[in-house]
């Protein structure tokens, strides 16, 4: 690992060993736990996994212990994320049979559905301040039968009641998993090109996968990540000038490093090595460690679980 400390494995199961090749084992159970993120006073985890069956929502202490299950339905719970006053958790649901935001209690209580849209609304975030939540959706796709890499998914937001929402991008294209800078004034997310790039699987694809940073407006949208693999996942480091992001551009399938890159683009660097495969990954508000699923995929399974990576 470069500049940061393996903490551990904090959820699931590592079923084999990194050391042995794919060839000499079988995999036994695909359990994923996912999306991991860090309550404010850092006293818990909320994450989703897919362990019963179906994605649900889930919380425990830094150390996998005391776990408690929030949600329980027919569809799938994921991407939840804390209040700033780690009071909330919004997340997206498919419990209604399409991806709606949700939010309730820390403890799971007082669920509550937030959008009332056709397609997908989903990787919902806080501001700042907790009176807002940023998100994206595709309630402006002209048409919402044609594949989901050809709708227009925008980026809005609301109030946590889910009124008074704002239209902040009007790019006519796939653009995901916002967020606002720790200082509230930029919005970093991830913006699928009609270009020449590379899939997760690094396969040639008509579209390319970036990381794009914009005032909190939706004005002056930056491309940082520059590369024709797969970047994304974004999220904010907590001096609101860095951004942290998986990208593929090591070259090697179905797997992606943590990079670090500025605002504008330079000072491009890898935090992680080869040798493991980390997305979907958050900062703590102190700025001193990572939660990220620790991920191991192929054409046919995937499994993964959840690490603490401190920040030297």
């Amino acid at each position: 690992m470069k500049n940061m400390i393996l903490f551990g494995s904090v959820l699931g199961m590592l079923i084999c060993s990194t050391a042995f090749a794919q060839d000499n084992f079988t995999v036994v159970t695909q359990v994923v736990d996912a999306y991991p993120v860090l309550s404010p006073d850092g006293k818990h985890i909320v994450f989703s996994s897919n362990r019963t069956g179906t994605y649900q929502i889930y919380v425990c202490d830094p150390e996998g212990s005391d776990m408690l299950q929030l949600t329980n339905s027919k569809g799938s719970n994921v991407c939840p994320v804390w209040s700033p006053d780690g009071g909330k958790i919004v997340f997206a649901s498919e419990r209604d049979n399409d991806s709606e935001i949700y939010i309730m209690n820390a403890d799971g209580t007082g669920q509550k559905r937030l959008t009332v849209q056709a397609g997908d609304d989903s990787h919902p975030k806080f501001s700042p301040d907790g009176k807002r939540i940023i998100f994206n959706s595709a309630r402006t796709s002209p048409d919402l039968s044609v594949p989901w890499t050809s709708q227009y998914l925008e980026i809005f937001t609301m109030d946590f009641e889910g009124n008074d929402v704002k239209q902040i991008t009007a790019l006519n294209s796939v653009c995901t998993y916002p967020g606002f800078s720790p200082d509230g004034s930029r919005i970093v997310f991830r913006q699928l090109l009609k270009a020449p790039g590379l899939n997760w699987s690094l396969d040639s694809i008509p579209f390319n996968s970036e990381v794009f940073v914009m005032n909190s407006d939706g004005s002056n949208p930056v491309n940082v990540s520059r590369h024709k693999a797969y970047d994304g996942w974004p999220v904010w480091m907590a001096d609101s000038e860095t951004i942290l992001f998986t990208s593929n551009r090591g070259g090697l399938k179905n797997m992606g490093q943590l990079y670090r890159v500025q605002l504008n683009g330079s000072h491009l660097s890898s935090i992680s090595d080869l040798d493991n495969s980390f997305i979907q990954a958050s900062v703590s508000k102190d700025g001193n460690a990572i939660l990220a699923q620790r991920n191991w995929e192929t054409e046919t399974y995937e499994y993964g679980h959840i690490v603490k990576i401190n920040i030297e």
